[in-house]
C-alpha cells in the first residue's frame, strides 16, 4: 500500500464518517421533534417524562458522537500529511474504539426513556384495558426494543471488526 493508496483511503474513510454523523444528527432530529412533539399532544404526564428523556437521550447521543465519532477536520486532515498512514491508523483506531462502546453511548442514553415511555403508555389510567393487555403491550414494547438493540450492537461489533481488518492491512504494509 502506497502512501498515495494511504491518502486517498484515509479522505475516503473521512467522507464515509461525515455521511454516518450526518445521518445520525438528522435522525436524531427527528427522534427530537416527534417525541417534542408528543410532550405537547399527549396530556399524560408520565408519557411526557418518558419523552423528554428520550429527548435528552438523543441530545446526549449527539454529543458523544462529535466527541468520540466525528471526523477529522480539514485542518487536522491537512497537518496529517506529513504522516498519512499515522492519521489514518490514528483514526481507525478511533472509530472502532467508538464502534466497541455503543452499548455505553449510544444505547444505553435511551434505556431509561424508552422503559419510561412503554411503562406509561402502556399503564396509563386513561385507558381501561385489561392488566394482561398492558402486560403485553409493555413488554412487546420492551422486546422490540432489545432486538433492535441488539441488532445495532452486532452491526457496529462487523464494523469495528472490518476497521481491525483495516488496521491489520495498514500495519503490514507499513512494515
Amino acid at each position: 500500500m502506497s502512501i498515495a493508496d494511504v491518502h486517498v483511503r484515509a479522505e475516503r474513510f473521512q467522507s464515509r464518517i461525515r455521511s454516518r454523523n450526518l445521518i445520525e444528527y438528522v435522525a436524531a432530529a427527528f427522534v427530537i421533534g416527534v417525541f417534542g412533539w408528543m410532550t405537547v399532544i399527549v396530556p399524560e404526564p408520565s408519557v411526557q417524562a418518558g419523552a423528554v428523556l428520550i429527548i435528552l437521550g438523543a441530545l446526549y447521543v449527539c454529543w458523544q458522537l462529535h466527541k468520540l465519532g466525528r471526523a477529522a477536520s480539514r485542518s487536522e486532515m491537512n497537518a496529517a500529511a506529513s504522516s498519512w498512514a499515522d492519521f489514518h491508523r490514528n483514526e481507525l483506531t478511533r472509530q472502532r474504539d467508538a464502534l466497541r462502546s455503543v452499548w455505553r453511548w449510544y444505547l444505553a442514553p435511551f434505556l431509561p426513556g424508552v422503559l419510561v415511555f412503554l411503562g406509561a403508555v402502556a399503564f396509563t389510567t386513561a385507558t381501561h384495558t385489561p392488566l394482561p393487555e398492558r402486560l403485553g403491550l409493555f413488554f412487546g414494547g420492551v422486546g422490540l426494543t432489545a432486538v433492535l438493540f441488539v441488532a445495532i450492537a452486532l452491526l457496529n461489533a462487523v464494523a469495528a471488526r472490518r476497521l481491525d481488518a483495516e488496521l491489520a492491512a495498514l500495519d503490514k504494509a507499513r512494515e
